[in-house]
C-alpha cells in the first residue's frame, strides 16, 4: 500500500443525508449527530441516500464529460427523495453485478432512458453553470447540493435552456476556497470530497446528495484548513496528490483527527448507499469451530433478517506439530476498487482458483452504510474466504497520530460497525507505533475486536511476526510479504520461511501472517506459496489465526 514501495495506494471517503430535492441544506445540517437510515432502527455513520425503486440505466461509456457531471449531479438529487433515479454502468467492472443485486436482491426495476427527459421528469429546474478544465467543476458540484439545481457546463447551457432549466449560479470563475469561505456553514463538517476536477462524473452523486463539499488543492495550506474544519474523526472521501507520498496528506489528516476513504474512482455511491442492511454475516464465520465453538444449527442468512447462525461443534485443539498461517491482501480500505474491477479481475476476487485455498481479504466496514449490497454480494461469494476490516479501523489514518479525543470516538464508531458487519479483526498501518499498547488499548478494550494486525509503513513485515497484547488481546505484526521487487518477497523466500518456522501452537513464534500486495501479485501467486509449503504447515483465515493466537499463545 505504501508508495515508498513503487506503488501508490488510492483511497478516499463516504457520507449520508437526505433532503429533498430542490430543497437547499440547512446550516444545521452540518453539526448533526449521523441519521438513522430510513426503514431502520440502527443509526448510520454516513450520510444516506434513499432507496430506489426505479432506475434509468445509462452507459457511463455512451455520455460525453459534460453530461456524466450532469448525470451524476442529477443522481444525487434524485437520491435524496428515493423512488426514480439513475444508474451509471461500466459493464465491464463490478457496476454490473451491483446493479443485477439491486434488481434480484432488493426488486428494483430498471429501464433504459434518454438523460434529457430524466431531467424533465425529475422536478430540478435550476442549474449552476460552470467551465471544464476549471476547480469550477467542484464549485457546482458542491452547490447543486446546496440549491438543489443541477451541474451544467458552459457547452450544455443552450441545451439546458431548451429544456426549461433556468440559471441559478454562475460559477466559472469560482475556485474551492471562494466556495469553502462562503458556503461552508451550510455544508456538512463531518465529511467532505477531495476530488480532482478533471474526473466529470466520480464521486460527484456522493457530494451533491449528501450536500457537502467537494474540493481539490493538493498538499496546500488551504487544504489543511478544509481538514482541520471536519469535526474530530471527520472522513475525507477521495484521495490526495500522492506525488510526495500518501503519508504527505494522510499524516495531516491524521494529526487533525481525520480518517480517509480512498473512493475517487467510486460510481453510484448515492444509489447504492439507498439499500438498508441492519446486519451481514460472513458464511465462513458461522462454521468455524474455532470463532463460534457452540452456536446454534440455523444456518447463515444475510438480508434484513440476518443474524448469528452455523452448526454445533467442538473446537478442535490446535494440533501441537503445526505452523498456522494466514494470507491477506493490502489495500482492503479502498473503496473504489472494491466497487470497480477488484470483484471481477483474475487476480484478485475474480480469480477462478478463489475457493482452493481459505484466503483473507481487507474490507471497509463502511460499505455497511455506503454501498450494504456490494457487502452482502461479497459476503454471499465467500465459502473460504474471510474478510477483517482495512487499515486502519474505519478508514485509513495513522493512529499513533489521531488526537485522543478523535480516536475514542473513532474506534467506539468502527466496533458498531464491525458488529453490524460480522468484522473481528482489523488492521494497522502506522509508523514505529506498535510498542504503544495503550494505543491499541482504544481498540481492544471493544468486545467486537479480537485483535489487531499490525504492519509497519516502511516494510509491512519489518516487525517479523512480532506480537504485544494489549487488554488481554494480540496485535499481531506481518511475518513476511508477497511483494515484488522486494527482498525476500518473492514466492520461493515466503515459501522457505514459512516451512523452517516454529512448530508451536502455544507460542506466538507458531503464527505467521503473509501479507501479499494487491498491485503486484495475485491469488495465482498465493497458490503457488500455498502449494510448496510443508504437510505441516496449515493455511487458515487471518481472523481464525487472531483468535488462536489469543487463545493458546498468550503469555
Amino acid at each position: 500500500m505504501s508508495d515508498r514501495f513503487a506503488l501508490s495506494r488510492r483511497r478516499l471517503l463516504g457520507i449520508t443525508a437526505a433532503v429533498g430535492v430542490g430543497a437547499a441544506v440547512s446550516p444545521s445540517l452540518s453539526s448533526v449527530a449521523p441519521s438513522l437510515a430510513f426503514g431502520s432502527s440502527v443509526a448510520s455513520a454516513y450520510p444516506k441516500g434513499r432507496r430506489p425503486r426505479v432506475l434509468n440505466v445509462l452507459i457511463e461509456d455512451s455520455l460525453s464529460s459534460a453530461e456524466r457531471t450532469l448525470a451524476t449531479t442529477l443522481q444525487g438529487l434524485m437520491a435524496r427523495r428515493g423512488g426514480e433515479s439513475l444508474y451509471l454502468n461500466l459493464p465491464t467492472l463490478g457496476y454490473q453485478h451491483w446493479l443485477d443485486g439491486l434488481v434480484s436482491q432488493y426488486g428494483v426495476r430498471t429501464r433504459t432512458e434518454d438523460l434529457w427527459k430524466t431531467v424533465g421528469r425529475s422536478g430540478v429546474r435550476g442549474y449552476v453553470l460552470f467551465r471544464t478544465g476549471t476547480p469550477s467543476v467542484n464549485v457546482a458540484t458542491t452547490l447543486a447540493g446546496v440549491t438543489g439545481a443541477v451541474a451544467i457546463e458552459e457547452s450544455l447551457e443552450a441545451l439546458a435552456i431548451q429544456h426549461g432549466l433556468h440559471k441559478v449560479l454562475d460559477v466559472r470563475d469560482k475556485d474551492d476556497r471562494w466556495v469553502f469561505e462562503t458556503y461552508w456553514p451550510r455544508l456538512r463538517h463531518d465529511v467532505v470530497v477531495e476530488q480532482r476536477a478533471d474526473f466529470p462524473e466520480r464521486l460527484r452523486d456522493y457530494v451533491t446528495m449528501a450536500g457537502t463539499l467537494a474540493f481539490f488543492d493538493g498538499n496546500s495550506d488551504f487544504r489543511a484548513q478544509v481538514v482541520s474544519a471536519l469535526d474530530d474523526d471527520g472522513t475525507v472521501i477521495g484521495w490526495g496528490d500522492a506525488s510526495n507520498g500518501e503519508d504527505a496528506f494522510i499524516g495531516v489528516n491524521s494529526s487533525t483527527g481525520v480518517k480517509a476513504l480512498p473512493a475517487d474512482h467510486a460510481r453510484n455511491l448515492s444509489v447504492l448507499s439507498g439499500i438498508q442492511e441492519d446486519h451481514l454475516q460472513q458464511q465462513g464465520r458461522a462454521f468455524d469451530p474455532a470463532l463460534r465453538p457452540a452456536t446454534s444449527t440455523a444456518q447463515p442468512t444475510n438480508g434484513p433478517q440476518s443474524g448469528g447462525g452455523g452448526g454445533r461443534a467442538l473446537e478442535p485443539a490446535p494440533d501441537p506439530n503445526a505452523h498456522y498461517v494466514s494470507f491477506l491482501i493490502t489495500d482492503g480500505d479502498n473503496i473504489q476498487w472494491a466497487l470497480g474491477d477488484f470483484p471481477t479481475d483474475p487476480r484478485w476476487f475474480g480469480s477462478p482458483r478463489r475457493g482452493e485455498v481459505d484466503l483473507g481479504w481487507g474490507i471497509s466496514p463502511s460499505l455497511i452504510d455506503l454501498a450494504p449490497s456490494v457487502m452482502r454480494w461479497f459476503y454471499e461469494q465467500s465459502k473460504k474466504d474471510r474478510w477483517v476490516v482495512g487499515p486502519s479501523g474505519g478508514g485509513y489514518m495513522y493512529p499513533s497520530r489521531y488526537p485522543t479525543a478523535a480516536l475514542e470516538k473513532h474506534t467506539a464508531s468502527l466496533a458498531k460497525a464491525m458488529g453490524r458487519a460480522d468484522l473481528s479483526v482489523a488492521q494497522i498501518i502506522d509508523f514505529d507505533a506498535f510498542e504503544n499498547t495503550r494505543l491499541w488499548s482504544s481498540y481492544l478494550k471493544r468486545r467486537e475486536i479480537d485483535g489487531l494486525i499490525y504492519l509497519e509503513y516502511s516494510r509491512y513485515d519489518g516487525l517479523k511476526g512480532k506480537v504485544v497484547w494489549s487488554e488481554g488481546k494480540p496485535v499481531i505484526s506481518a511475518r513476511t510479504m508477497l511483494w515484488d521487487g522486494l527482498d525476500g518477497a518473492d514466492e520461493a523466500s515466503v515459501t522457505a520461511e514459512l516451512n523452517a518456522a516454529t512448530r508451536n501452537p502455544h507460542s506466538t513464534a507458531g503464527y505467521s501472517i503473509v501479507v501479499w500486495h494487491a498491485w503486484s501479485k495475485s491469488v495465482d501467486n498465493v497458490l503457488s506459496v500455498v502449494n510448496n509449503l510443508a504437510p505441516h504447515v496449515k493455511v487458515i483465515p487471518p481472523d481464525t489465526l487472531v483468535r488462536m493466537v489469543g487463545k493458546y499463545a498468550k503469555p
